[in-house]
């Protein structure tokens, strides 16, 4: 599968709903698949809060060689749930995130340097609101689909209430209608973790060592409630590194420990720190019935059908929370079906358990109108 990167730059500002605005901004972004003459065939797939762009496909690094798959390689390709010798699939990295797109470690035009924690706070809405300037820029009055899963799902979300008749189908998964306290308390001590690295200086680390250590504190402890403890206790349990456990010291002895080193190590390889700042402070802000706003009211008059999918295990955003979401569709009259999955992955189980979600995924894209049941449906997922 070809994977065009491409980066779009736009000159005019970008007004943001904290009151400021970025006066100039570029979206860094892939696509997969061919646009049809109608623009008719594109599905938006909206990014995680540490994923980025690359979706799907192997890309290759500056040396030549493959990276990684895409974060949703699974789902995405030709023959895949997300066809694309079908599809046109487009994956925009976000204002504020590490992935190419204007963010903290950007130039501010105005002095030359990167912004650092100058740059202003961004939400989910101005996250949606740049993706609408690049969808207007390459002529896509309407996707096919927009779909994504946690901070990926609150765009689409925001898509669904902002630009109703810009979607035909909402995939929504692992996604409630806002953040819990207990989700902002987490965020909270994350950022807390990587501003205790003397290296961060208060954002400013930029040509100069990064706060690693603070860093990878914050990724180890992300790790704890990405994994539920089902799933800690299926793939790590209490198994020992080596046979002379316990060994009556304080070096990792088991393998969850040796796991938690690794992520720790891999984690300013990958992410920028002032980036993980901003993007969990615009979940935080994330709240569509803030101020008392009635939540089937947001969705009146749309003409798009919906999917929505939860895991009984994802206890960060549980089914219940995404039941929300479906009866004020049905409210608002809208198409709308909820799955509930099983998976002992918790909330990652969207990317890395698909087996479950894929056919549900594809069934939808092919047949939206075949989802009207009332109350949710619970499917068997991999166990």
């Amino acid at each position: 599968m070809i994977i065009h990167r491409k980066t779009a730059r736009f000159r005019t500002p970008l007004p943001l709903e904290c009151g400021k605005s970025l006066p100039q901004f570029e979206l860094a972004y892939e696509s997969y698949g061919e646009l049809n003459n109608e623009r008719s065939n594109a599905v938006l797939i909206c990014h995680g809060l540490t994923a980025t762009q690359n979706a799907a496909g192997v890309p290759k690094n500056d040396n030549g060689k493959e990276a990684k798959p895409g974060w949703w390689d699974i789902a995405i390709g030709p023959g895949k749930p997300i066809d694309t010798s079908r599809f046109y699939v487009i994956c925009i990295n976000v204002p504020g995130s590490f992935g190419g797109s204007t963010s903290p470690a950007s130039t501010n035009p105005e002095t030359g340097k990167p912004y650092g924690m100058t740059f202003p706070v961004v939400t989910i809405t101005d996250m949606v609101d740049a993706q609408k300037h690049l969808a207007d820029r390459l002529g896509i009055k309407k996707f096919y689909a927009i779909a994504g899963g946690c901070m990926g799902g609150f765009q689409v979300l925001e898509w669904m209430s902002r630009y109703p008749g810009c979607l035909s189908r909402a995939v929504i998964i692992s996604t409630t209608p806002r953040v819990s306290a207990h989700t902002i308390a987490l965020w909270s001590v994350l950022r807390e973790a990587i501003r205790s690295d003397p290296a961060w200086n208060s954002g400013d680390y930029y040509g100069a060592a990064a706060p690693d250590r603070g860093m990878g504190l914050a990724a180890a402890f992300g790790a704890l409630f990405w994994m539920n403890r089902q799933t800690m206790e299926k793939k790590f349990g209490l198994r020992p590194l080596d046979e002379k456990t316990p060994g009556y010291g304080f070096e990792p002895e088991f393998e969850v420990e040796a796991f938690l080193s690794q992520v720790n190590q891999n984690a300013a390889r990958k992410i920028d720190a002032n980036a993980l700042i901003y993007l969990t402070r615009a979940m935080d802000y994330f709240n569509m019935t803030r101020g008392g706003v009635e939540l089937a009211s947001l969705f009146a008059g749309a003409q798009y059908h919906a999917l929505l999918v939860s895991y009984k295990s994802d206890w960060r955003y549980p089914p219940q929370e995404a039941e929300e979401i479906h009866e004020a569709l049905r409210a608002a009259s809208i198409d709308s079906r909820h799955e509930i999955l099983d998976s002992h992955f918790g909330h990652g189980a969207f990317i890395y358990d698909f087996h479950g979600l894929g056919p549900v995924v594809r069934d939808f894209l092919h047949n939206p109108a075949h989802s009207k049941p009332s109350s949710p449906k619970t499917s068997a997922g991999m166990k």
